[in-house]
């Protein structure tokens, strides 16, 4: 079994008395994160993975009760967080750039 197989099989379970969490970062469709998804229960192994290869995405994840602090400090250029959001977007553009490449090379 490879390393993708084990991360597709774990599963998390939801915590009730944890506060729901949004990943307020841009959209990065290879790994299907999309902008203002809501987690319960902790963040699901296609985040953790996301995570693993944009470590920047963690810091974007607050929990929904600070959404609107969170999305005024994106659009605030200058900020920490504002910042971490182009960041994210950056490297989420060289990440699907390699993806359109490979789904391409596979097509042919």
């Amino acid at each position: 079994m490879d390393e993708d197989e084990i991360l597709q099989e774990e599963t998390y379970t939801e915590n009730e008395n944890t506060e729901p969490v949004i990943y307020t970062g841009p959209n990065i469709i290879t790994f299907g994160l999309m902008q203002y998804l809501v987690m319960t229960g902790g963040l699901p192994p296609y985040v953790r993975r996301a995570i693993e290869k944009i470590p920047e995405i963690e810091s974007l994840i607050v929990p929904v009760s600070e959404l609107e602090s969170m999305k005024q400090k994106i659009r605030k250029a200058g900020t920490n967080e504002a910042r971490l959001f182009y960041t994210v977007q950056e490297e989420a553009a060289k990440i699907n750039t390699e993806y359109r490449k490979k789904s391409r090379r596979r097509v042919k």
